[in-house]
C-alpha cells in the first residue's frame, strides 16, 4: 500500500530583524517562517490536506538556528493529526531542549511482526494516540552533548478490521487494544556539523538509552538502545555526500506493536510503506548524494539497505531501496530546503513531501 503525499510551496514570510546589544557587541537575529500546504491521497483516507509550517530563528551566521515546526493535516474521512516540533538552542548553543508532541486520530496497517511478512496479510485499524518527546541536554565540551530524555505516548485502537482471520480484534499482538510507554533515559550526542540544516561537512553521533517501566505508567516494560551515526562530506565544488548507519535495538520479551522498531517512512529507508517490515531490532545503513545549486535547485540521489529482526541475524533478509529527488532552497541566507524524493523499494514504492533533509 503506497501513500502518495503531494505539496506545493506557498510563501515565505520573511521576516523582521531584531538587534541586541550586550557589553561586548552587536547580536543580530533572524526570524524566517515558511509554510506550505500539504494535498495528498491514501487509500485509507481518500483526500489529506493540511498545512505545515517552520519558524527560524537566531543569526543566520550562527550553525545552531532554533525552529518551531507545526503540521496540521485533516482526511476526508475526518482523521487528524497535529505535531509540535521544538529545538531550541539556548546560551551560546550550551543548552538545547528539543522534542515533539502530538495527538492523532489515524489509521494506519498492521502486516505481521517479522521480516517476511505478507501484503495480502494487510490490516486495517485506527489509533487515537497522544504522546510527548523531550530532550534536555548540556555540552560537555566544544562538540559532545549529554543529558536526559523524557519519551510518554499513549495508543488506543477504536476501530479494527472486520475481516474473520484479523489478528489484531484477537488481542494476541502486544499492544493491539491499549498501550501506553513511559520512560526516562540517557542522550549523548557528539555534533561537529558545519550546519544542522544542510551539512556540508562533520559528522553527527547520537546514542539514546530509554527504561520503559511500570512504576512510570507504561504497560509494557522494556529497554530500548538507538544508535545514530552519521558523516557528511563535500566532494568537489559544492557536490555533498551524506552517511548514515542506524540501528534501534529493544530488549523485552513483549513490546507493543506500535513501539517496534519499523522500516520505512520519509526517514529511513525511504522506499517501504512505515511499519510494512517491523520488530524488536533494525538496523539501516544509507548514503545520500546533493548536486551543486543551479539558482536554488539541486538534484538528489540515494540508497540504502537494512532489515528487522527478533534475535536470530540468520534469518535477516536484507531490503535495498533507492530513490531520486529535487531540492529547492526556501531561503537565500539559510541551507534549508524543500524536498521532494521518489523512492522504490523491494515490491514497494513512495514519493515523500517535506522541509529538512532525510537525515
Amino acid at each position: 500500500m503506497v501513500t502518495y503525499l503531494l505539496g506545493c510551496w506557498l510563501f515565505m514570510v520573511t521576516s523582521g530583524q531584531v538587534t541586541t546589544v550586550s557589553d561586548r557587541d552587536s547580536t543580530r537575529r533572524d526570524t524566517k517562517f515558511a509554510g506550505f500546504p500539504v494535498l495528498g491521497y491514501s487509500p485509507e483516507t481518500r483526500i489529506i490536506g493540511g498545512v505545515y509550517t517552520q519558524l527560524l530563528m537566531g543569526d543566520p551566521l550562527l550553525r545552531r538556528p532554533s525552529t518551531l515546526g507545526l503540521s496540521m493535516v485533516i482526511s476526508q474521512n475526518r482523521q487528524f493529526s497535529i505535531n509540535l516540533f521544538p529545538d531550541s538552542w539556548l546560551k551560546d548553543n550550551i543548552y538545547r531542549l528539543a522534542g515533539e508532541l502530538k495527538w492523532q486520530y489515524w489509521p494506519d496497517q498492521f502486516y505481521g511482526i517479522g521480516n517476511d511478512t505478507r501484503w495480502e496479510d494487510e490490516e486495517y485499524y485506527v489509533s487515537r494516540i497522544w504522546g510527548i518527546k523531550l530532550d534536555m541536554l548540556r555540552m560537555v565540551c566544544r562538540q559532545l552533548y549529554a543529558g536526559i530524555l523524557l519519551e510518554i505516548e499513549h495508543n488506543n485502537i477504536v476501530e479494527y478490521d472486520t475481516l474473520s482471520d484479523a489478528s489484531l480484534p484477537e488481542g494476541i499482538i502486544p499492544g493491539s487494544k491499549k498501550s501506553a510507554i513511559s520512560g526516562l533515559g540517557l542522550t549523548f550526542a557528539w555534533d561537529s556539523r558545519s550546519d544542522i540544516l544542510l551539512p556540508a561537512s562533520g559528522a553527527y553521533c547520537q546514542l539514546r538509552l530509554v527504561y520503559f517501566n511500570r512504576a512510570m505508567g507504561s504497560t509494557y516494560p522494556f529497554t530500548k538502545w538507538i544508535i545514530d551515526l552519521r558523516k557528511y562530506c563535500t566532494l568537489g565544488r559544492d557536490h555533498l555526500l551524506f552517511v548514515q548507519a542506524y540501528g534501534k535495538f529493544l530488549w523485552a520479551r513483549e513490546v507493543p506493536f506500535r513501539n517496534m522498531a519499523m522500516l520505512g517512512g520519509d526517514k529511513l529507508l525511504r522506499g517501504y510503506f512505515r511499519g510494512r517490515y517491523r520488530d524488536h531490532n533494525m538496523f539501516v545503513v544509507q548514503v545520500e548524494y546533493h548536486s551543486p545549486y543551479i539558482w536554488r535547485f539541486s538534484l538528489v540521489a540515494f540508497a540504502g539497505a537494512g532489515d528487522v529482526f527478533h534475535a536470530n541475524l540468520q534469518n535477516i533478509r536484507i531490503k535495498p531501496a533507492g530513490g531520486i529527488g529535487v531540492r529547492f532552497k526556501l531561503f537565500k541566507d539559510r541551507r534549508m530546503n524543500l524536498r521532494l524524493d521518489l523512492a522504490v523499494g523491494r515490491d514497494d514504492h513512495g514519493i515523500y513531501l517535506g522541509i529538512l533533509e532525510a537525515f
